[in-house]
């Protein structure tokens, strides 16, 4: 998957228009003038990968070639323009072709923001937060970001709950210095419960007890489907223990 900016596929339309409609006197060279119109139609086939309208330009690039070997001060001629606009009619049909098996998916807002759900989940979580998380936390925090952005709202769930248990063994680790690979979440919140002078803060471990109870256990059974709107509940929750956690541990 990549993103491509729509205006991709807008520049091809005018730069359909431009050289179809070039007339006699229009300069080859410089800026926005025709050399440089076809090279950017040109290249504009190559990044949307367009493969098989960039093959039936071959004789628009051999044009192009011709073109490019004239003085700076060379201008269009009217055998040059009738010839390119019969080039670009040629293109334009087997373009038509290709683009009717191209589809453009839209991503919609959501509550958190789109592009920092792809591109920049760490400026969803307090500042300097993110980057105390483990490899394997920020790994799943990232999966569920892009997740929540296209709607796969259950394998968000799924992330979300990996992350979040990564940094409770983080946290775990800092207070009781042990590492219990097979600990559950259950055990070691009760545990940090219990061990009070450890001075854990009560209200992150109580957040950590309602997640468990009421996501991460019901998400182990498969008749559990999220929608969008739980996987963001979910993820506002575990922004804010994160936060938590990390804040404590940073003490």
């Amino acid at each position: 998957m990549k993103a491509i900016n729509v205006w991709s596929y807008i520049k091809i339309g005018t730069g359909f228009r431009y050289l179809q409609e070039a007339t006699k006197g229009r300069p080859l060279h410089g800026e926005s003038f025709v050399l440089e119109n076809i090279k950017r139609f040109l290249d504009t086939l190559e990044t949307l990968e367009m493969h098989v309208t960039s093959r039936a330009s071959k004789k628009l690039k051999v044009f192009y070639e011709k073109l490019s070997k004239k003085g700076e001060a060379a201008v269009l001629t009217s055998h040059d323009a009738e010839e390119m606009r019969e080039l670009v009619k040629e293109v334009r049909g087997t373009f038509s072709a290709e683009a009717q098996g191209i589809y453009t998916y839209i991503v919609t807002e959501k509550r958190l923001s789109t592009e920092k759900l792809i591109n920049d989940l760490k400026e969803l979580f307090s500042p300097g937060t993110f980057s105390h998380l483990s490899d394997v936390a920020q790994y799943d925090f990232k999966e569920a970001g892009r997740c929540i952005a296209f709607e796969r709202s259950t394998a968000a769930s799924f992330h979300l709950l990996r992350g979040i248990e990564a940094i409770l063994r983080q946290y775990f680790r800092h207070f009781l210095s042990e590492e219990k690979e097979d600990a559950s979440w259950g055990h070691m919140v009760y545990t940090l419960k219990k061990t009070r002078d450890l001075k854990t803060d009560l209200d992150t471990l109580k957040h950590l007890d309602h997640i468990r109870s009421a996501f991460r256990n019901p998400t182990q059974h498969p008749d559990k489907i999220y929608d969008i709107h739980e996987a963001q509940d979910l993820f506002f929750l575990a922004i804010d223990v994160t936060n938590r956690m990390i804040a404590e541990i940073k003490r």
